[in-house]
């Protein structure tokens, strides 16, 4: 029998994990949603933020928090080489071939860190991070809630940029009408790579959390990306704030999954509710154009 309490820490990991794989998809589900592209990289990029942070953490005591910013602008870099050298000359291919591409980036990527950094798992340990905070029967580090304050506030402040910025508002036109956007006069081809190089720092940011909440290695990237995009069919294409509510939904079934069930049958509630969402909703549960 599950207790009572057991169900609340359960609910509450739940949410504040949910908060996390948004931060996690945000930039896989941006790209996607305007230019259609499967980033199948996306998770390296995550990856790569965290081990800038790492690293600085390791060598000279920068804490997380204050390498953000590092991250974000090694994710954004990563992004703006990958697709001036690779996408940029395939953006009008099938998009079948971009799929095969980002694959390709993906393993060269985990290859490289491979060698750089060894097969280690490594984690960004702070110790006020990891005090813990008890309110009742629940509990949850400082870590877990200054991740979930700041995955809301990068989303919020997503959908501010796109609704009230001129930049924000040239990508969501050229989203739902690239045509028309080139006959107003916008420059297509700039967007596109403005959008990716945004996708790529939205990633970057994201990899200080992950090593902070799990641990970092080569492996880390794939199995990211695969939640990443089971999460971004769940919000639906180009539902951005539809990614806090499809990360909760996703981070509460797996908690209750660990305590009703299995512990082993965590990652296959996300891979049937993927399913499931593609048999009753293809257009995902809050699918809307950007």
């Amino acid at each position: 029998m599950v207790s009572t309490d057991t169900i609340a820490q359960s609910l509450l990991s739940g949410v504040l994990e949910g908060g996390d794989y948004a931060l996690y998809s945000l930039g896989l589900a941006f790209v996607f949603g305007i230019l259609r592209i499967i980033n199948l990289a996306h998770g390296e990029v995550v990856v790569l933020g965290g081990y800038v942070s790492y690293w600085l953490l390791v060598k000279w005591g920068v804490s997380p928090l204050l390498s953000l910013p590092l991250a974000g602008l090694a994710g954004g870099a990563a992004g703006l080489v990958t697709y001036r050298v690779f996408l940029g000359r395939a953006r009008e291919a099938p998009e079948l071939n971009t799929l095969i591409l980002t694959f390709g980036i993906h393993v060269l990527i985990a290859n490289v860190f491979l060698q750089l950094w060894t097969g280690d798992l490594r984690s960004i340990e702070v110790d006020l991070l990891e005090r813990p905070i008890s309110v009742g029967p629940v509990r949850a580090s400082v870590g877990e809630l200054l991740a979930f304050v700041f995955a809301l506030a990068v989303v919020a402040g997503m959908q501010l940029f796109l609704s009230r910025t001129r930049a924000g508002r040239a990508i969501r036109v050229t989203a739902i009408d690239r045509d028309s956007a080139a006959l107003a006069g916008i420059d297509v081809a700039r967007v596109d790579r403005r959008a990716f190089v945004i996708g790529g720092v939205l990633a970057g940011v994201a990899g200080p959390l992950l090593g902070v909440l799990a641990h970092l290695s080569p492996g880390v990237g794939g199995p990211l990306t695969v939640k990443a995009f089971i999460l971004t069919v769940l919000a639906g294409v180009g539902s951005i704030s539809g990614l806090i509510a499809a990360g909760m939904i996703l981070g509460v079934g797996e908690a209750m999954t660990v305590t009703f069930l299995s512990s082993s049958l965590r990652e296959l509630f996300g891979f049937v509710l993927f399913l499931g969402i593609l048999l009753a909703r293809p257009s995902g549960l809050f699918g809307q154009r950007i």
